[in-house]
């Protein structure tokens, strides 16, 4: 029947939420644009910080470094840790909104994809574009695999890049349509060569060779 742990009454209109499993704590931002990080074992909200850039449907962590990324509207993607009250680091990336971000494993690729339909790679050591493709829709949904692999999400067609964040590729890997419906979400499965698709009317899977570590230590 399940136990209620924390009654978390500060979180309001929440739009995004991230777990950063190895601080014990939950990251959230939503419409008033507040970036709030709560404890998960004491329940308390350790931190929250103002954008200043209104709301924000964006978000996803470094695995790495547990650094948030945010997009905004503005086309700008900026960089949080709780012990600072201003991003630490912040990038303009698209000519209109941001509507995606995803980062590599390893911590060193940022995809991003905004309004202005393109998907760009950013190095995230040097904090500088790597490589550009172009969607014939903006993708709104991207995610990157334990081994690389970019996934983008866009109207109702999936694609997926192979060694496109290191070199330029002219054709994706692989591509998937659901006719008659549009992707709301995707994401990779870890230590499986699946990806999860989530649509208007349901949810699926597809498999993609090579996208999943094959070993688990």
């Amino acid at each position: 029947q399940g136990i209620e742990l924390h009654c978390l009454r500060r979180q309001l209109e929440v739009n995004r939420l991230e777990f950063l499993p190895y601080h014990f704590l939950m990251v959230s931002v939503g419409k008033t644009g507040r970036l709030r990080y709560q404890d998960t074992s004491t329940g308390q909200l350790v931190v929250e910080h103002r954008t200043r850039l209104g709301e924000c449907n964006v978000m996803r962590q470094n695995p790495n470094n547990a650094v948030i990324h945010l997009g905004h509207h503005n086309g700008v993607v900026t960089l949080w840790t709780p012990n600072m009250t201003t991003p630490v680091v912040r990038m303009l990336c698209h000519r209109g909104s941001v509507q995606a971000v995803a980062i590599d494993r390893a911590g060193i690729y940022m995809a991003t994809s905004g309004l202005d339909g393109k998907m760009k790679i950013w190095d995230l050591r040097t904090l500088q574009q790597v490589q550009r493709y172009y969607t014939t829709k903006p993708a709104h949904s991207l995610d990157i695999s334990q081994r690389g692999l970019l996934g983008a999400g866009y109207g109702s067609h999936v694609q997926v890049w192979k060694d496109a964040l290191a070199t330029n590729q002219a054709l994706p890997y692989m591509t998937h349509s659901i006719p008659g419906d549009s992707v709301h979400d995707l994401h990779f499965c870890p230590f499986e060569d699946i990806m999860g698709i989530s649509y208007r009317k349901g949810f699926s899977t597809i498999i993609v060779p090579g996208c999943g570590e094959p070993n688990f230590d």
